[in-house]
């Protein structure tokens, strides 16, 4: 129950962490976050477990000592196999697991794509859609030019081609800027998946349907015909 008690804990500070801010809301970004903690999951944490995490920024990492610690101690008393056997092995592989995928998530957070990349790419962008603009502009001008007959009728038997070029162009001018403008878009919201809301991973749904599938195996591994598996020394 410790164990399951733990895992979940770290899951939810570290999706409420994930929430970005100003500078003024990320120095006291640690007690709101401890306080939505306590507002919807408030059984998960003791006050002396509090205390100790309330300490550290990386708190949602740190539990995961806890955890490792822990199933140290269970396998002294006999809980569970020896350290010198393959079953401890396995579980400590498996905490090392969870402690590198929450590293990993975050560090997706604090890498950011380069500033200077951000920026070269958005130039790149508008100044096309600046050239695209002025020789739409330009084709416009003469087609309109030649239908009127104000160039005096000189090109007259090119009006078709001009109309022609000018469709041709608008496509180039207008479809090709936009496309460019939603490749910028997407390539930042997937560059930033915890800042945009229509973007953002639903990590909150992810944790209810991992509380959800525990609560599930414990009911079903205390109803079973036989009894539990255990180790003894």
């Amino acid at each position: 129950v410790t164990l399951s008690r733990y895992g979940i804990l770290s899951a939810w500070l570290l999706h409420l962490s994930l929430n970005p801010g100003n500078k003024e809301r990320q120095l006291s970004q640690q007690k709101k976050m401890w306080s939505w903690l306590e507002q919807i999951r408030p059984h998960l944490v003791l006050p002396e477990e509090k205390e100790l995490l309330l300490k550290h920024k990386e708190c949602y990492a740190l539990v995961w000592t806890w955890v490792a610690s822990l199933i140290g101690r269970m396998s002294q008393d006999g809980e569970i196999p020896p350290m010198a056997s393959p079953t401890y092995g396995r579980i400590i592989n498996i905490v090392e697991m969870a402690y590198g995928s929450i590293r990993d998530v975050r560090a997706m957070h604090l890498v950011k794509a380069p500033f200077v990349y951000v920026h070269t790419l958005a130039i790149l962008v508008h100044v096309n859609n600046i050239l695209n603009a002025i020789s739409f502009g330009l084709v416009l001008g003469m087609t309109v030019e030649v239908a009127m007959g104000k160039d005096g009728g000189k090109h007259g038997n090119d009006l078709p081609k001009l109309v022609i070029s000018l469709l041709m162009q608008f496509c180039i001018s207008m479809v090709v800027p936009f496309l460019y403008l939603a490749l910028l878009d997407v390539c930042v919201c997937i560059s930033q998946p915890f800042t945009f809301e229509d973007s953002k991973i639903p990590s909150l749904q992810f944790i209810r349907n991992l509380e959800q599938d525990i609560a599930n195996a414990t009911v079903m591994g205390d109803n079973t015909k036989w009894d539990k598996p255990r180790f003894k020394k």
